[in-house]
């Protein structure tokens, strides 16, 4: 929910950007399209910034369809689609929200990509750097996507740049621009 400043705010902002609701939201970072259009309209019809109370809509969906959708939820393997397809109502956000409320705790959560440590990240990055095969397979034998691989490579060689590296010799690099000039010409005439 906005302050009543944060819309004043918005909604000048889409007046003096010609009812550009995308430069507006650019800008703060709110609201969307569809209610920045709204709350303009209801600034135009009453002259206020604010609806001043909100009115709260009426479910479409009985207390029983909801339990029904639970119980259904919980039933058939946690699936949300599953249930939304077998039922035909409601949406699987509402679906969502419904088996919060209801059941809470009880819902499947999807835990996103494969939990490696670094030095498993480092070892698929070594393995995709040194392959005779395509990146997608060694993505299967890691358990991640492809897109991963490679951006756990970007990571590991923003890291290794970022890093002080010694000399193979053991010596470090000089610190004085003028030395390492001086030196990279000693270099040349070898």
């Amino acid at each position: 929910m906005y302050s009543r400043e944060n819309r004043k705010k918005a909604i000048e902002l889409y007046i003096k950007y010609d009812k550009c609701a995308a430069d507006v939201n650019h800008e703060l970072g709110y609201p969307d399209r569809k209610t920045l259009t709204r709350w303009y309209k209801n600034y135009v019809r009453t002259g206020m910034y604010w609806e001043g109370y909100t009115r709260r809509q009426r479910s479409k969906y009985s207390l029983g369809q909801k339990e029904t959708a639970v119980e259904y939820y919980l039933e058939h393997g946690r699936n949300l689609s599953r249930t939304v397809r077998a039922l035909g109502y409601p949406s699987r956000e509402t679906l969502r929200s419904w088996c919060d409320e209801l059941a809470p705790g009880r819902r499947k959560m999807r835990i996103g990509g494969a939990q490696l440590t670094l030095e498993q990240k480092q070892e698929a990055v070594f393995a995709l750097c040194t392959r005779d095969g395509s990146a997608e397979n060694i993505a299967k034998q890691y358990g991640v996507t492809r897109e991963a691989l490679y951006n756990w490579k970007s990571e590991l060689l923003r890291e290794e740049e970022t890093a002080v590296k010694p000399r193979k010799n053991g010596k470090q690099y000089p610190e004085d621009k003028n030395t390492l000039l001086s030196e990279i010409e000693k270099l040349k005439g070898l």
